[in-house]
């Protein structure tokens, strides 16, 4: 489940058309969730090309105001939950 890692947007963007998609969008939204390392590299590309054809499965301004501090912190370096000892 390498899209966890992706820019925020992104995995909005995944889950948005997951839940909500049609049939052919929902499957490949939900097919690049639950990719492992090996084959998220390889979807990415496609849903890229889908994510511009459908943006009606962006995140909504207000989720990306909430989005802000995590994209804020990953170009400071710096994690955005807490690590567990």
């Amino acid at each position: 489940m390498i899209a966890q890692l992706d820019h925020p947007y992104m995995l909005e963007w995944l889950a948005n058309a997951s839940r909500d998609g049609g049939g052919f969008v929902s499957s490949l939204a939900r097919a690049a969730l639950v990719a492992d390392e090996e084959n998220y590299p390889i979807l990415r590309p496609v849903i890229m090309v889908i994510r511009r054809k459908y943006p009606q499965y962006e995140p909504s301004e207000e989720v990306r105001k909430e989005l802000k501090h995590v994209i804020e912190s990953w170009h400071q370096g710096k994690p955005t939950v807490p690590r567990s000892p």
